[in-house]
């Protein structure tokens, strides 16, 4: 017996050739812009926080000399004549923010998250795009995938948050029984879960495992299923899901394999770009290095390059110019990863269910991942204008880009 899953690892092969060879310079530029922006499935978050602490009545250790005009002194033990209490200043501070100003802030700071989010999921539909017409077309895609993102983006983010909820609520409630919050309604929920027995709360445990488990699993399968199909149906994400799930009720030993062949294919890529980014960093690092050196040696050493404004210039310039260099290194690797990875993804689904064929015959030829609603009529002719080999398009009409 054949297992779609299993046959989609050399057609994605085949399909992955094809749509990024011949080499052509623009098209994988616009294809390292999209891996570089497109989310979905993954992505990365950066957290900076800050500590901010006042100590203006504290006493500092002892044996350490204290200026008196700021209000400590040796062994004071508190605060003296001249200092400013700390009530004072958080109340000045209270006063001096405009609770109107932070509510406008926070409000802003919300729409930009929302707006690069839904941005994001537009240039990932504009991805499954290229592959269905094999024209890498950045402007106008992304504008039509606008209203389909901002539905993808609200659905997910319902399931996001019913993944994140149990682990969130479990995690308040354990602070909530060792010491109350305050909040009556998390202390009396604490308090009236502390009085549950072992078996109650072992079933709750599992309830919310297995809540966390599903809407992991619907996030998936909307990412690597319900996506492509919007793209080939023009449908939302809710008309999406409703014709995906007809698919993986009727194929649910397809898609168990599915989904323990995609774990390795994950494993298998994710050793890929480490090792491309360990080597490019490594290289970077090396060349860098040397670079600063020189410099250090003609301003007269490691001192005058961290003490210098000409120093700290050409420090922050070759900073630049290695992320520049890296990313140059990295991008194509990931080029050829994530369109291998999404490929794969879309010729499993094209093979479960072949009305969801995403690929385009030229780049899917043969391959059960490919459509033929592209192609029309017994010579084979294409009917939406396309090129054969996908290269030429990218120089084409510049409203397309």
């Amino acid at each position: 017996m054949s297992w779609h899953a299993v046959d989609a690892l050399d057609d994605a092969v085949d399909a992955t050739r094809r749509f990024l060879f011949p080499f052509s310079p623009v098209r994988w530029a616009k294809l390292a812009l999209l891996v570089l922006l497109m989310g979905g499935g993954g992505g990365a978050s950066a957290n900076a926080t800050v500590s901010l602490a006042s100590d203006a009545g504290v006493t500092p250790p002892g044996g350490v000399d204290s200026n008196p005009a700021f209000g400590v002194g040796p062994g004071s033990g508190g605060i003296v004549e001249g200092a400013v209490p700390s009530d004072a200043v958080t109340g000045a501070l209270t006063e001096a923010v405009d609770p109107g100003v932070l509510a406008v802030a926070a409000g802003a700071v919300v729409l930009l998250i929302v707006a690069v989010s839904v941005a994001s999921l537009s240039l990932r539909l504009v991805f499954y795009d290229a592959l269905r017409t094999n024209r890498v077309r950045l402007w106008r895609p992304f504008l039509a995938r606008l209203r389909q993102s901002l539905g993808l983006f609200l659905f997910t983010g319902v399931l996001s948050a019913a993944a994140a909820a149990p682990v969130a609520l479990g995690a308040l409630v354990a602070v909530a029984a060792d010491a109350p919050t305050g909040w009556a309604p998390l202390d009396s929920l604490a308090a009236a879960l502390g009085s549950l027995s072992v078996g109650p709360l072992v079933a709750l445990g599992l309830a919310g495992a297995a809540l966390v488990a599903v809407a992991a699993l619907a996030l998936r399968f909307t990412y690597e299923f319900v996506v492509p199909t919007m793209v080939v149906r023009e449908t939302g994400v809710l008309g999406g899901w409703r014709r995906t799930w007809t698919t993986l009720r009727a194929e649910w030993a397809e898609v168990l394999v599915y989904l323990v062949a995609h774990v390795v294919v994950g494993l298998g890529l994710s050793v890929v770009e480490g090792v491309a980014f360990a080597f490019a960093l490594a290289l970077v690092a090396a060349v860098g290095g040397l670079a600063l050196l020189l410099v250090a040696a003609a301003l007269g050493g490691l001192g005058a390059l961290l003490g210098t404004a000409a120093g700290a210039a050409a420090v922050v310039l070759v900073a630049l110019a290695g992320v520049a260099v890296l990313l140059a290194l990295v991008l194509p690797v990931r080029v050829i990863t994530r369109s291998y990875r999404i490929a794969y993804e879309v010729s499993t689904l094209g093979g479960l269910d072949r009305d969801l064929a995403l690929l385009h015959p030229d780049i899917g030829s043969g391959a059960r991942g490919s459509s033929e609603s592209h192609v029309s009529g017994s010579d084979g002719s294409e009917s939406d204008g396309s090129e054969s080999d996908g290269s030429e398009s990218d120089f084409g009409d510049p409203g397309d880009r």
